[in-house]
């Protein structure tokens, strides 16, 4: 069990704002009055990536294994929790499928308005994660 709750909380919290952060490096990268430059996005589009597995890893080592001892000890049901992180794997899934589509320069380049409207759709369902994260179950973890 975790000892200190707020701290997985805070770091993931973190961890929340330096991914926003840097998708909207990328999303304004894709803005530029100039052509786009996929070697930048790119290299914008690895960092995320690893700051993403770095984050889903805490949230699946630490986080979700410790809120469902928390509630099994209780005698709670877990079955909301198992939704929930099977919402999280469809949405990893989609995040690693255009990261995987996007992993070249000349993928970006060749079709950039394409690869924008996509951005804008992984920022948007990521938001709604990260928004259901933090004002549902990290409150409820922390009141346990």
């Amino acid at each position: 069990m975790v000892n200190d709750p707020q701290q997985p909380i805070a770091e993931l919290k973190r961890q929340h704002l330096e991914l926003r952060s840097e998708l909207v490096s990328v999303q304004e990268k894709t803005t530029l009055p100039d052509t786009v430059d996929g070697n930048a996005i790119i290299l914008d589009l690895a960092k995320f990536k690893e700051d993403l597995e770095e984050h889903t890893k805490l949230e699946s080592n630490t986080l979700y294994p410790d809120y469902l001892t928390k509630k099994m000890a209780r005698g709670e049901s877990i079955d909301s929790i198992h939704n929930f992180m099977d919402q999280i794997s469809t949405i990893e899934q989609s995040v690693m499928s255009f990261l995987d589509k996007y992993s070249t320069a000349e993928s970006v380049e060749k079709s950039a308005q394409v690869f924008s409207n996509d951005l804008n759709e992984i920022i948007s369902t990521l938001a709604t994660r990260i928004e259901s994260e933090e004002m549902g179950v990290f409150d409820v973890y922390l009141a346990y």
